[in-house]
C-alpha cells in the first residue's frame, strides 16, 4: 500500500514545501474579497464538511507559483500570475481535493499515526544509502523552517487522497492494453520533404516591423533596475580549535555528502569544514552590523545598480522590499554581503528603438513561416517527390530526411496526431511535407518490449478518465460555499 501511494503521490512532498516557504512567508496573497464572519474568517471556502483554510491556500498557490515560475526560467511577474489566474487554479485544485476528502471520509477511510510513519520512512527523500535517515529527516524540515508537526498534519490529507485513489483503482483488461498497443506499435511508411526558406527571400518591410511593434510592444518591457547600497563583510580567516570544528562536522555531516550519496570523513573534508565554519562566524560578524546600518549607526557606504537578472544577488527578495529598507546578511562570493535599498526603477515598455533587434527576430520568424508554409502547400498542390525512409513508429529516434534527432523527434510526433494520408507538419522554421506510401497496424516484434509500459499507461488512463467523471459527480453532492470573490 505505501509503496503504491509513495510512487503515485502527486501532492505534497517536502521539496514543493522548500520551493515555496520563501514566498508564503512573504506574506497572504492580496486577492478578492473576504467574508469576516467570525466562522469563516480563518477560511477561504467550505466543501461539504471540510473548510478550506487560508493557510491551505496560501501553500497551493505558492506551490503553483513555484511551478510556473520554474517554467518561466524562475521569472514569473506579478502581471503573469494574474493572467494565468494562479488564486483561481490552486483554490479550484484545493476544492477538487476537498470534494475527495468529503467521499474518502463517507467511505470511512482514514489516517492514523502508523500510516504518517511509514508514509515518511518511505520517501527517498529522507534516505541516505537507501534507509530512512532520521537526522536528515529533522535537518531538512529544519532548515526549510516547517515545524515537524505542521508537516507531518499536512500529510493527513496527503495519504488519505492516496487510499481513496488505491480504493478506486480499476485494473486494466487484455482488449484496453490490445488496444493501446495496435495504436502506439502502428508504422507508417513515409516519403517526405523538407521545405526551408533562403535569407535572400525574406524581405524587411520596415513599416511592417514598426506595426508589429504596436501590436506586441507591451510583451517588451525594460527589466526592473535597483539602485543599493551596499556593505561587504569579507570571511574571516581564523583556524578553529580540532574541538570546535569536529563539533561543526558532527552537527552538518550531512552536508558533506560524495556522489555516492555517502557521508565524507572528517579528515577528506576538513579544509571545506573550516571554510564553512569560518563563514558561519562572519555571519554573525555580518548581522551586528546589518542592526547598526539598520539603525542608522553605520553606513553601507557603495552604491551599485543592477537589473533583475543578476543571480548574484537575492532579487526576489529585493522585489518585495520598500525603498530605504535593509536586506538581512546573504551569502556573496566568499563572505556576506548587506543591501540597502536606494531606489527601484519599475519596468517600462520599450521604444521602438530600443526594441527594434528583438522585433526584428519576431518579424523574420513570421515571415519565413509564411514562406515555409506557402512553398508546402505549393508542393501538396502540385506534386512532390520526397525521399522515402521506410517504416517508423512513434518510437522512431533515429533521425532521417536531413532533419536533427530534435526535429525529427517533433515530426514523428506530430506525424502520428494526423489523420491526412498526404500533409505537411511545421517545425519551427522549416516544414515536413509527408505522403504515407503504407502502413503496418502492429509491430510484433515489439509488443512484448512495451507491453508493461503500455498496460500501466492503460491503467492511468483509465483511472484518470474515473476520477474526473467522479469529481463531477461528487460537485454535485457536496456543497460548495466561497469565502472569498474571484477574480
Amino acid at each position: 500500500m505505501i509503496t503504491w501511494m509513495q510512487k503515485h503521490r502527486k501532492y505534497l512532498v517536502v521539496t514543493i514545501w522548500i520551493s515555496t516557504i520563501a514566498f508564503v512567508g512573504a506574506g497572504f496573497v492580496g486577492w478578492g474579497a473576504y467574508d469576516l464572519n467570525a466562522s469563516r474568517s480563518g477560511s477561504v471556502a467550505k466543501v461539504g464538511h471540510r473548510n478550506i483554510s487560508i493557510q491551505e491556500f496560501q501553500n497551493k498557490y505558492g506551490q503553483f507559483h513555484a511551478y510556473y515560475s520554474q517554467l518561466a526560467d524562475g521569472h514569473l511577474s506579478e502581471e503573469e500570475a494574474a493572467n494565468l489566474k494562479l488564486e483561481n487554479l490552486a483554490l479550484e485544485s484545493l476544492v477538487n481535493d476537498a470534494l475527495f476528502l468529503n467521499f474518502a471520509d463517507d467511505l470511512g477511510l482514514g489516517v492514523n499515526d502508523e500510516d504518517i510513519v511509514k508514509y515518511i520512512i518511505a520517501d527517498q527523500n529522507f534516505h541516505t544509502n537507501g534507509k530512512f535517515d532520521k537526522e536528515l529527516y529533522k535537518n531538512t524540515l529544519k532548515r526549510a523552517r516547517i515545524p515537524q508537526s505542521e508537516y507531518e498534519e499536512s500529510l493527513k490529507n496527503v495519504i488519505l487522497l492516496d487510499k481513496l485513489r488505491h480504493a478506486l483503482n480499476i485494473p486494466t483488461k487484455k482488449q484496453d492494453t490490445d488496444m493501446l498497443l495496435a495504436s502506439y506499435l502502428m508504422q507508417d511508411r513515409i516519403s517526405m520533404q523538407v521545405v526551408e526558406a533562403d535569407d535572400n527571400e525574406i524581405k524587411i518591410d520596415e513599416d511592417a516591423v514598426k506595426t508589429l511593434w504596436e501590436e506586441h510592444k507591451n510583451e517588451y518591457k525594460t527589466m526592473t533596475e535597483f539602485k543599493l547600497d551596499t556593505k561587504f563583510i569579507p570571511a574571516i580567516t581564523s583556524e578553529a580549535n580540532a574541538t570546535e570544528l569536529r563539533a561543526f562536522y558532527d552537527e552538518n555531516k550531512n552536508e558533506y555528502k560524495g556522489s555516492d550519496d555517502k557521508i565524507k570523513d572528517f579528515e577528506a573534508v576538513k579544509d571545506e569544514v573550516l571554510k564553512d565554519f569560518n563563514l558561519k562566524q562572519t555571519k554573525k560578524i555580518a548581522l551586528e552590523e546589518y542592526l547598526k546600518i539598520k539603525k542608522g549607526e553605520s553606513e553601507a557606504g557603495t552604491t551599485i545598480s543592477t537589473l533583475e537578472d543578476n543571480a548574484s544577488l537575492p532579487i526576489d527578495e529585493l522585489k518585495l522590499v520598500k525603498t530605504g529598507e535593509t536586506l538581512k546578511p546573504f551569502e556573496y562570493d566568499d563572505g556576506y554581503m548587506i543591501v540597502k535599498v536606494k531606489e527601484v526603477i519599475a519596468p517600462r515598455i520599450m521604444s521602438f528603438e530600443e526594441a527594434r533587434e528583438q522585433i526584428l527576430e519576431l518579424y523574420k520568424e513570421q515571415k519565413t513561416k509564411e514562406i515555409v508554409e506557402a512553398k508546402a502547400k505549393e508542393l501538396l498542390k502540385n506534386g512532390f517527390k520526397g525521399i522515402d525512409i521506410g517504416f517508423i513508429g512513434r518510437d522512431a529516434v533515429k533521425a532521417q530526411g536531413g532533419l536533427t534527432e530534435g526535429e525529427f523527434n517533433v515530426f514523428v510526433s506530430k506525424l502520428f496526431g494526423k489523420s491526412a494520408k498526404k500533409d505537411y507538419v511545421m517545425i519551427d522554421n522549416k516544414a515536413v511535407v509527408y505522403e504515407i506510401l503504407e502502413q503496418n497496424l502492429i509491430n510484433r516484434d515489439k509488443e512484448s518490449e512495451y507491453k508493461d509500459i503500455i498496460a500501466q499507461q492503460s491503467s492511468y488512463l483509465k483511472n484518470s478518465e474515473l476520477m474526473r467523471d467522479l469529481s463531477t459527480a461528487l460537485a454535485k453532492r457536496y456543497k460548495v460555499e466561497y469565502y472569498v470573490s474571484k477574480k
